[in-house]
């Protein structure tokens, strides 16, 4: 069974360093509509599972989960199968863990959780077929067209008849983070990558298995900015060229900062985009890092992170988002807090700042945070 540091030095996680490029962290390029006005929310305590609380509103709620974690640690297993209506795999989906040698599958780890989610009635995201990232050393990026097809033949076909498995990231992190990192100015695709083979891959996949829901997913489209409408172009091009796609992942690493305002407008005229091309917006990997100026207190850095997760999710679900996953469920086994992934604006390299490192509604001893209120306060008040 791959470990957890295996996944997280092989699957190639984003790095924080990177998310400097998202809508969230823009202080070059504050909007009129931004603001850094912060007023803190009040948040009452709900004893039901957000499973259930998402359910009420024909929503869902769901966490990214790693296999070994299931496996051995009983009380995390527990939180999952009570709050979570869909997980997402860490790493164990992704090529490096299910072709790790050309035309030979493994998929030992991911029916693990499959078979966790068939026991639990929890649906399960399959992430994800295509990335720069989390390949084995032989595999190049891009791959060949052959290369694509025997991959997602094996990996698409071992799960065709899944009682879980209903939707798919067919490619993941395809737009570059800016305009000096691509060759192709009008969808600025990582360098190498041609639209056309993002076009072909999804027509593999559909040749496969066309029942499954089929998503686009990346980072940095969560406002109005050069990656977010590169993305949305390329939503675009394979609506255009007749391809199935039925949803677009925005994953939602997000920084928030009393320093500086959000892009809420530029955020909603991206969901707004992608609603009016026909392509259902679903939050795919969020969590929330607090950036300076650092409150006095843990007491108040959580609130902040429960402010940011209400301020965010009401606008996403006034856009009619019905699926939230957050990248981990319990700040016990987050990617944010270990060393090779820790963000190195503040936080890296500082040890006493590490405390600040509470990203998600769950702490360290499995214990509901007031961020946990939020969300939960959010799905109640949903349109």
């Amino acid at each position: 069974m791959p470990y957890r540091r295996k996944f997280l030095t092989r699957a190639g996680y984003t790095t924080l360093s990177a998310l400097l490029t998202m809508g969230f962290l823009q202080k070059d390029k504050q909007k009129e509509d931004q603001s850094t006005n912060y007023i803190a929310g009040t948040y009452t305590n709900v004893d039901s599972p957000l499973r259930q609380v998402a359910a009420a509103k024909g929503k869902r709620y769901g966490a990214a989960v790693d296999s070994e974690f299931l496996l051995k640690d009983k009380d995390y297993a527990n939180l999952i199968a009570r709050e979570c209506s869909i997980v997402t795999p860490n790493g164990e989906l992704k090529w490096n863990a299910t072709e790790p040698q050309p035309g030979k599958f493994t998929f030992e780890s991911a029916d693990a959780i499959a078979n966790f989610c068939q026991k639990n009635n929890i649906a399960l995201h399959g992430h994800t077929l295509f990335w720069h990232m989390g390949r084995p050393d032989w595999l190049p990026y891009p791959p060949t067209l052959e290369m694509m097809e025997r991959h997602v033949k094996g990996v698409m076909g071992h799960y065709r008849n899944s009682p879980v498995l209903k939707s798919w990231d067919i490619a993941n992190e395809i737009i570059a983070d800016n305009e000096n990192e691509t060759d192709n100015a009008t969808y600025g695709l990582r360098k190498g990558v041609k639209p056309e083979l993002i076009r072909d891959l999804f027509k593999i996949a559909a040749s496969v298995d066309n029942t499954k829901k089929f998503y686009l997913n990346d980072f940095g489209i969560e406002g109005a900015t050069w990656k977010s409408s590169r993305f949305l172009k390329m939503v675009e091009y394979l609506k255009n060229s007749g391809v199935k796609i039925d949803g677009a992942g925005i994953q939602s690493h997000l920084w928030f900062s009393t320093a500086y305002g959000f892009d809420a407008k530029g955020f909603s005229s991206v969901l707004k985009r992608l609603n009016d091309l026909g392509v259902k917006p679903m939050i795919t990997e969020l969590d929330i890092i607090i950036d300076t100026p650092l409150p006095d207190s843990i007491q108040k850095l959580d609130q902040m992170v429960a402010d940011s997760y209400k301020r965010y999710l009401d606008l996403c679900f006034a856009a009619k988002v019905d699926t939230v996953i957050t990248w981990g469920i319990t700040d016990r086994h987050t990617w944010i807090r270990h060393p090779d992934w820790m963000p190195k604006k503040t936080y890296r390299g500082n040890p006493s700042l590490w405390k600040f490192l509470r990203p998600l509604p769950f702490d360290e001893n499995l214990k509901p945070k007031i961020a946990r209120n939020a969300i939960a306060q959010a799905f109640q008040q949903a349109p």
